[in-house]
């Protein structure tokens, strides 16, 4: 199980997945001041954006990283039954790429939400991408890596099997 490079992969992505869940993964700033963060899970907005902060928060993007995190720790576990573990590794993938997507309807949603409340002031918010909003992108590289080494793995033990 931990001389297969795929086990690496996969425990790479639980670990992204896990760091994504704990800090924000995006911020708006007026001015150089924060004026809105969001995370896996929470929305919050300071000072005169506080009437965001009711806004339903982003929590589909907590759930899928759970999931995913999940499968990952699932697919190590199953690495004498590879082809489930493939499976499991391609349902990560698309999750982690639905995730990539939810994430940036989300920013899109709350930058025209905080361009609502602003109105017709000349100062617009800037949304910044935190280093944690790279970590859905690097598990999805890690994952078709993880991919790549089971095929290998498959594909090699059906080869013994036709020399005997």
């Amino acid at each position: 199980m931990i001389q297969r490079i795929q086990t690496l992969y996969l425990a790479l992505v639980a670990i992204l997945s896990f760091a994504g869940l704990l800090a924000n993964i995006g911020e708006w700033t007026v001015a150089e001041t924060v004026v809105a963060h969001f995370s896996a899970f929470t929305f919050g907005a300071q000072g005169d954006f506080q009437a965001l902060d009711a806004t339903s928060g982003p929590w589909c993007l907590g759930i899928l990283s759970i999931l995913v995190i999940f499968l990952s720790v699932l697919s190590i576990m199953l690495f004498r039954k590879r082809m489930r573990q493939l499976r499991l590794t391609i349902i990560s993938t698309i999750l982690l790429v639905g995730y990539v997507a939810t994430y940036a309807l989300f920013a899109y949603y709350y930058q025209m939400n905080l361009n609502e409340l602003i109105g017709s002031n000349a100062i617009t918010p800037t949304f910044h991408l935190k280093i944690v909003s790279v970590f859905p992108v690097l598990s999805i590289i890690l994952n078709c890596l993880a991919i790549q080494g089971i095929r290998k793995d498959e594909a090699l033990v059906r080869s013994l099997d036709r020399i005997r």
